[in-house]
């Protein structure tokens, strides 16, 4: 299984990156807990598309 970031933010705001299997058990309890409200958000992070370097 892959790896991907993921960003959870706790109910005081607090704010912790993790990589976590993209399927796996941890992941997936994170987000119970974010349903339950135990947590504020669990957010899976893209990476964002590399930039085209300028023609010269």
């Amino acid at each position: 299984m892959a790896l991907v970031p993921v960003e959870i933010v706790n109910g005081s705001s607090q704010t912790v990156r993790l990589s976590l299997e993209e399927d796996g058990d941890t992941l997936a309890y994170f987000r119970k807990l974010a349903r339950r409200e135990d947590l504020e958000s669990v957010t899976v992070l893209t990476p964002a598309p590399a930039r085209k370097s300028a023609a010269k």
